[in-house]
């Protein structure tokens, strides 16, 4: 069944003092929740240092007839914040608050490094570029020095913490060639999510929505474009362009709406091979919906195409080649599975270039994880637009946030407050220490600040032999619904049994249980011990104060989870360091999935764990669209799993003792155990060092093997990804299946020589027990 278009929330262009019959006066909670609670930065050491800022405070108008350029830049640099000279930092973040209105700008809003923009939920207001518009992105992430041979004041791969969301972005008046929308150059925890890109005549605009040159891209969801040369995501409408592809290694696209186009997406790269992963889309109207390098089987393939439940609607064609050739026909049709690139599965055990087939089937349709059309399920962030401020508690009216007062008691009372009386909690930027577990029950709404941070120390969370978990969501066998969003669980080290989140409650309803924009850190920020003073590279040795955690997220077997844009962070180095210095951190796993479903794994990742960063075991019903790792840098001094003495605290521990050699003591990237119906739809693996040295990148022997299956039902996945480890992919004997090498699937003609495969699908029948799995299809 073809994809519908997805429900946006837009309120439209403001005009007048009532926006859409709604009252300035009539304020979105946040409008009088975030001055009440301004929020702080214990570790920033400014007393003063106010996190939430409207900018209207700043001088700003909103009538959309005075410059408020100056105003708007004014508010988010305020408190001497990271910016020019400065290259990461974990300290003095900002929410910067828009009210309803018309923003009229004449140069780039500089959106600085650890900074949410927030326009108002209910009524979105317009940042409106003037016709003399000076600069590139109407509002900006990073910013490119002078004369600086394209140095930039961020590293585009460490430019994280970065928010923009509920904005118009208006260029229709501006008469300035090649402006952007956004300049978006960011990587990890950061999202973009209700914005809606309004740009001149498509046929001759030079307009792009939003461009990103390099970084890692982040997460994106519900935004609109309409006219202009190029955008980049999600509903287009009258664009020449609705995204063009400088280079990729993957992406994966969910719910495309391509309306009334030229081209939906432009992929053309002579060197740099990569993979598209396109589900549940339209394209209507549109000339050409996918234009691709010609691909070529064996080594250096340019481009490998997944399409999944593909909706054409009058298309000239539906992929086209560079050289002219048709790879896949147009007109109106629905498409269930398409590819092109290397596949294996039990009949092609040692891989078939497959140039542009059907096949079926590439995963089944699996109730727990659809919705009505058959798409996956998806569920945006909710702005909470009808709750009022009343109905909020906030967390500062019972806790303190200020780095140094033992949190616990007070953040459990509140939790349990709000599960019976008033279920919206507010937690303003601050750090809330713990000492012991924190429990949220079901029944309860979250939002942080800012990234409000639940930082976890004292001797409770020492003993790496008896872990604890920091928080603790719903209990064993809980049923309702729970809803978390912008919050960071972190450490105080050292802290070498902490388990930042175990997560226990189960969906009443589809998708109940859930959470956004909710991130894990350990070591690497001021606060945490974990700094390059604390625990310094290449010493030989292991430093027992820098190990710092068992498990970074826990799902467990009886519980439901759907979440989008989450980040679990093990520091490979120092935020505040002015040169980004390495450190050794040590956290034992990453995430450890062992529900039955369903779990909506929505552009995750988990990095530098030191036995796994994502391990299901007993698992079933999984959809992980976009999943990223990297192993640590610092093997084979230690070699997994040292630091950390025991194993079998959790399900499904890796004990190494099988291996020959350092490249197998590595960290797995994505290991799947007596597991069931996973179906991955793209997969980015990356191991980047050997005892801090990347002569082994190129070579792909920085470890073994990055994935690995043992005595598996039924596993499905597209678009895998790998850099640095000699085999992308480990099966046990069970599959009857080799291991999948990189040499024989790099798609790239240049370091880092990405290997890159379209599908690798295992199926058997034969695993199921009556009364003891159940498979949901």
């Amino acid at each position: 069944m073809p994809p519908t278009l997805r429900r946006y929330n837009l309120p439209g262009i403001p005009t007048g003092a009532k926006l859409n019959g709604r009252d300035l006066s009539d304020s979105w909670w946040l409008a009088s929740l975030g001055p009440e609670y301004p929020g702080t930065w214990p570790f920033g050491d400014d007393a003063d240092y106010r996190v939430f800022r409207n900018v209207m405070d700043y001088g700003a108008t909103g009538t959309g007839t005075t410059d408020d350029t100056a105003a708007i830049n004014a508010a988010i640099a305020d408190g001497n914040r990271c910016g020019s000279g400065c290259t990461t930092s974990s300290v003095k973040g900002a929410l910067v608050y828009f009210p309803p209105g018309t923003y009229l700008v004449s140069s780039p809003i500089i959106s600085l490094y650890n900074t949410q923009l927030v326009g108002d939920g209910a009524s979105w207001p317009v940042i409106l570029a003037a016709p003399s518009f000076a600069g590139q992105g109407v509002i900006t992430s990073d910013v490119y020095l002078p004369g600086a041979s394209g140095a930039e004041w961020y590293t585009d791969t460490a430019n994280f913490y970065r928010q923009v969301r509920n904005f118009v972005i208006d260029m229709t008046q501006c008469t300035t060639s090649g402006v952007w929308g956004l300049h978006w150059q960011v990587a990890q925890a950061t999202s973009l999510q209700n914005l809606y890109f309004s740009m001149t005549d498509g046929s001759t605009s030079t307009q792009v929505g939003i461009y990103a040159e390099n970084g890692s891209g982040g997460f994106m969801s519900d935004l609109i474009f309409t006219e202009g040369n190029t955008g980049i995501t999600l509903t287009f409408v009258q664009t020449w362009r609705a995204v063009s592809m400088l280079w990729d290694w993957g992406w994966t696209w969910k719910g495309l709406n391509v309306l009334d186009a030229t081209f939906g997406i432009w992929f053309d790269s002579t060197v740099v091979g990569g993979s598209l992963c396109i589900l549940d889309s339209m394209f209507s109207t549109v000339e050409v919906p996918i234009y691709i390098t010609t691909p070529s089987a064996g080594a250096h393939q340019k481009v490998i195409v997944n399409l999944n439940n593909f909706a054409l609607d009058n298309c000239l064609v539906g992929v086209l080649n560079a050289d002219g050739t048709v790879a896949l026909s147009g007109g109106t049709v629905t498409i269930p599975a398409w590819t092109y690139g290397q596949v294996y599965n039990s009949d092609q055990p040692d891989g078939v270039w497959v140039a542009g087939e059907p096949v079926d089937p590439l995963h089944p349709v699996t109730r727990m994880l659809t919705d009505s059309t058959g798409a996956y399920f998806e569920l945006s962030k909710p702005q909470y637009e009808t709750v009022a401020a009343s109905q909020w508690m906030s967390a500062l009216s019972v806790a303190k946030g200020d780095g140094v007062s033992d949190d616990t008691a007070a953040l459990g009372i509140m939790f349990a407050i709000a599960h019976v009386f008033q279920p919206y909690v507010y937690i303003p930027a601050g750090s809330y220490m713990v000492s012991s577990t924190v429990k949220i029950p079901i029944g309860v709404n979250v939002v942080g600040s800012c990234w409000a941070q639940i930082v976890a120390t004292g001797s409770n969370f020492q003993d790496m032999n008896n872990p604890l978990a920091v928080v603790q969501v719903g209990n064993p066998n809980d049923v309702g619904s729970v809803q978390l969003q912008d919050l960071l669980i972190t450490v105080q080290g050292n802290t070498a049994g902490a388990v930042l989140m175990e997560w226990n409650a189960q969906q009443a309803s589809q998708a109940s249980t859930a959470m956004w924009d909710v991130h894990f850190r350990v070591g690497g920020a001021l606060g945490s011990n974990l700094q390059v003073a604390n625990c310094p590279t290449l010493t030989g040795g292991v430093n027992p104060g820098c190990i710092a955690a068992s498990a970074m997220l826990h799902i467990t077997e009886f519980s439901a989870l759907y979440m989008e844009n989450v980040w679990a962070w093990t520091a490979d180095h120092d935020l505040d360091s002015s040169s980004e210095a390495q450190v050794d951190v040590y956290t034992a796993r990453g995430i450890l999935i062992e529900s039955l479903g369903p779990v909506w794994m929505v552009g995750t990742a988990s990095e530098h764990a030191v036995m796994y960063q994502y391990n299901l075991v007993g698992a079933e019903n999984v959809w992980m669209g976009m999943i990223q790792t990297e192993s640590p840098y610092y093997p084979p001094v230690p070699i997994a799993p040292q630091p950390f003495t025991t194993t079998g605290q959790f399900p499904g521990d890796p004990s190494f003792a099988s291996c020959q050699d350092t490249g197998c003591k590595a960290a797995w990237a994505l290991s799947l155990t007596n597991s069931t119906n996973i179906q991955i739809t793209g997969a980015g693996l990356y191991s980047w060092f050997s005892d801090y040295s990347q002569t082994c990148v190129d070579t792909q022997n920085c470890q073994d093997s990055l994935m690995t299956t043992h005595d598996c039902g039924d596993i499905y996945l597209m678009n895998l990804y790998t850099v640095g480890a000699t085999n992308m992919l480990m099966p046990d004997s069970l599959t009857g299946m080799p291991g999948v090498s990189a040499s024989s699937n790099t798609v790239e003609n240049a370091h880092p020589f990405v290997a890159a495969i379209a599908q690798w699908e295992y199926e058997n029948p034969s695993w199921y027990v009556a009364g003891i799995r159940t498979l949901f299809i």
